[in-house]
């Protein structure tokens, strides 16, 4: 695997963003997964699930720190373009 792949490799998809999203607004401590509940963390899956149960919660969740989300992911854009360039 080349060395740009390993690195995008690393990089979350669309549900794993969501089950981090989940546990960082604690979401699992409601889950209707009982791993979830268990755990005390998103077990993830397609969703996750307690996504399509509460999609309100994840969006609310999102809106209230949205600057600071863009500020992280542009910077975070700009550091993986950098690496990249260095190919």
């Amino acid at each position: 695997m080349s060395r740009v792949r390993t690195i995008l490799s690393r990089m979350p998809d669309a549900d794993d963003v969501l089950r981090r999203l989940a546990d960082v607004i604690q979401v699992p401590s409601t889950c209707r997964r009982r791993k979830c509940r268990n755990q005390g963390c998103c077990q993830g899956g397609y969703g996750p699930p307690c996504y399509f149960e509460d999609r309100k919660r994840f969006a609310d969740a999102v809106l209230e720190d949205m600057h600071e989300h863009r500020e992280f992911w542009i910077s975070q854009r700009t550091s993986f373009e950098a690496v990249l360039r260095r190919q």
